[in-house]
């Protein structure tokens, strides 16, 4: 293989040379251009730090955690130190850097996100599919932010017998594919904010031909509705406190039952949802939950080709997510302490 050392203009700017070529096949910096064009980001004037190398600086921060974020703007310049025609160039001040941060904003990484975050599995990707259906999970997850008043005013503390917590903490939702582990697409809210009302959010990045599998705490009918609404299927485990009248029983044990809302008023006006109802046990003593009585729902309703032992063995795929969230947390980030930013917008843009 051949290689050619990197040509630059003479008129060119050094920001519009930064590039992070580590993550150059997932953030393209086709990709990371179209973004801040779109949301009209871009400044009047050219900085050291424009809208562009600002976007990359965010990404390139969660690489970094150990450093300060002007040490990772030198580390995304090391390379054109040996070949910039202009030795004497010094890079933007640490104080530079965080202006260019929070002048971007969180809403330019969202789009990025949502741009570059799709699906990777195939069919021949093991685990990702049952049958024709992509199987995804929704699940949230508790992270930790430094203590000031603004972050607390935001997002707010978990309140125990034994007082508050010691640091204000922000309520992550995730959708993600049970095959490759890669997040979907995430949502970020104030601590006391129900995962139910984050999966709702998420469900725009649900589309047809995926099978979409929640905890019983996500178990709702509009969660059931929505995601039929976008053309997908959906499988949740159903509270202990849910009741089901069924209606059939079919050859694969499953049942035929109607779910129904919560309100008085709207199941009085006939609102109501079929679904196929799976009771279980595990038969392993050393299985946690061994002995109880689990029960799962599907919008699924054909027995073939999908039987109920299939989706129930299908749906303890989705604790997938709890590895998925580790990695992410424990063995990418490496590092013990909170997020780095000190305001509530910077918090949105690092997570």
């Amino acid at each position: 293989m051949r290689f050619m050392i990197r040509q630059i203009e003479e008129q060119a700017k050094l920001p519009d040379e930064i590039t992070l070529d580590a993550l150059g096949a997932a953030v393209p910096h086709a990709v990371v251009k179209a973004v801040v064009a779109e949301l009209g980001v871009a400044e009047h004037r050219r900085r050291k730090v424009p809208a562009e190398v600002g976007l990359r600086l965010s990404v390139a921060m969660n690489l970094f955690t150990q450093d300060s974020l002007d040490h990772v703007l030198v580390k995304l310049l090391q390379g054109l130190r040996f070949i910039w025609p202009d030795p004497t160039f010094v890079p933007a001040s640490k104080g530079a850097v965080c202006q260019a941060r929070y002048r971007l904003g969180a809403h330019p990484t969202v789009a990025l996100l949502h741009r570059v975050c799709q699906p990777m599995a195939t069919p021949a990707t093991p685990g990702a599919f049952l049958c024709r259906l992509r199987l995804m999970a929704i699940d949230g997850s508790t992270a930790d932010v430094p203590d000031t008043w603004a972050k607390v005013s935001v997002f707010g503390r978990h309140t125990g017998p034994r007082g508050a917590s010691a640091l204000p903490q922000v309520q992550g939702v995730y959708l993600f594919a049970c095959g490759t582990h890669a997040i979907v697409d995430a949502g970020f809210w104030p601590c006391h904010t129900s995962e139910r009302v984050g999966g709702l959010r998420l469900l725009h990045s649900v589309t047809a031909g995926m099978l979409l599998m929640w905890d019983r705490g996500v178990h709702r009918v509009d969660m059931a509705r929505r995601t039929r609404a976008r053309g997908a299927h959906f499988l949740g485990r159903v509270p202990s406190p849910v009741h089901f009248k069924p209606r059939c029983r079919l050859p694969d044990g499953a049942e035929l039952a109607y779910i129904y809302p919560a309100e008085y008023q709207r199941r009085k006006s006939g609102e109501r949802l079929l679904g196929r109802v799976m009771a279980y046990t595990f038969t392993d003593p050393a299985l946690p939950g061994y002995g109880e009585r689990h029960r799962l729902i599907t919008s699924w309703l054909e027995v073939e080709p999908s039987p109920a032992l299939e989706l129930i063995c299908a749906y303890h795929e989705r604790w997938e997510i709890e590895g998925a969230i580790d990695e992410i947390d424990t063995h990418q980030r490496l590092v013990r302490h909170p997020r780095r930013s000190q305001k509530p917008v910077g918090v949105l843009q690092e997570l």
